[in-house]
């Protein structure tokens, strides 16, 4: 996470997605997060009229954030904002174990090797992986030792998780948030926002399967630790088309039809997901990989955790479950946020869309919390 500064009470929790842009508000009631505010725009509607990525329409943004935050009367001014998994790169680093300032140093000598840009154009924060070594101790420095010697360091070695960003996206999103009467709080790579309000403290092992509409973001999580992360360009909108293909029914209709009850992975469907496919095929893949085993490690998984607006569809949680044979579960990233039971309703069919705006805001109050 690249931090700015910290807020104080309200959390405003803000994810910029290909499709829609979805904002939250946290505060801390009797030292506990309450959801005080959430607001939902399609954004995609902006992007075929205009035909631009969203990421380019600098201009259009900073008007929809201001009608979003005026007409849902957001209160919070200090964002916590999210960057697309596809603008970053997540990845686990073996170093010799070494004191921190030296670490420092060793990352920016060897980070050219796994990131395919120019390190000028990248910002760069690492962090080492608690609990991940290859030896059976860590740095260990002693002085004075009773053969004399000064110092000694232990050929162990520790993980470190390095995060890269675009410079210019970072500097895309500062420019977006205050353009738009905000200030910015924190800057982060979406997929930390999903572990914070998917898994939260829980030290067990999941994989996150975020099918988003364009792309599907499968984040592998070991003690609350990222291990793997990858991004695929598969999402809601092709499963859409397939329902509208194979039904006789326009997009609209076929998008309805997605969110409704009805089960298209039933045995009386005769509909096949190509999309779901190779979305279930490369998570089985990267438990191999990860693992080194073809069989990928079913019993050490403790569950598949869907996420996304596609996570609504009624039987995706058992199409998973019955192709990759591990415990398959709807992510709810409201587990540790309080809220107002009377909108259970709505909620219940839109709160696996905001996995990535609840995740900021609950950045924001732990941040709060532990400069206290």
């Amino acid at each position: 996470m690249f931090s700015f500064d910290f807020g104080k009470n309200i959390f405003f929790g803000l994810d910029i997605g290909t499709s829609a842009i979805k904002a939250v508000e946290l505060e801390l009631v009797n030292g506990k997060p309450f959801l005080s505010n959430y607001a939902w725009m399609p954004s995609d509607n902006l992007q075929k009229k205009s035909g631009a990525e969203l990421v380019d329409l600098d201009l259009d943004l900073p008007r929809l954030l201001k009608r979003i935050i005026k007409e849902a009367k957001f209160r919070g001014k200090d964002a916590y904002v999210s960057i697309p998994a596809s603008a970053g790169l997540i990845t686990l680093i073996d170093f010799p174990a070494m004191a921190d300032e030296d670490m420092e140093q060793a990352i920016r000598f060897e980070a050219h090797k796994y990131i395919p840009m120019p390190l000028d154009d990248v910002v760069l924060s690492w962090d080492k992986v608690e609990g991940e070594t290859s030896g059976r101790s860590n740095y260990v420095a002693e002085k004075g030792n009773q053969d004399g010697g000064q110092e000694s360091v232990s050929d162990d070695k520790v993980k470190v998780m390095l995060v890269a960003a675009s410079k210019k996206k970072v500097i895309q999103y500062e420019k977006l948030v205050k353009d738009s009467g905000l200030r910015l709080r924190a800057l982060e790579t979406e997929s930390f926002s999903m572990v914070n309000s998917l898994i939260g403290n829980d030290l067990g092992t999941f994989m996150i399967v975020d099918i988003g509409a364009r792309i599907c973001n499968i984040i592998l999580v070991e003690k609350g630790a990222i291990k793997l992360n990858r991004n695929m360009d598969a999402g809601g909108r092709d499963i859409t088309m397939t329902i509208s293909k194979s039904m006789g029914v326009d997009e609209e209709g076929a998008e309805m039809l997605k969110v409704s009850k009805r089960n298209f992975f039933s045995r009386e469907s005769n509909i096949n997901f190509p999309t779901l496919s190779l979305i279930s095929g490369e998570v089985l893949r990267m438990l191999q990989t990860y693992y080194k085993k073809d069989d990928p490690a079913k019993a050490r998984v403790d569950s598949i955790v869907l996420s996304g607006g596609t996570a609504g569809m009624t039987g995706i949680a058992e199409y998973f479950q019955s192709s990759l044979g591990i415990k398959t579960v709807i992510g709810n990233p409201l587990a540790r946020i309080n809220y107002n039971k009377k909108l259970d309703p709505v909620i219940d069919k839109i709160k696996t869309r905001f996995s990535v705006s609840l995740g900021l805001a609950l950045r924001g109050i732990d941040a709060c919390s532990n400069i206290k």
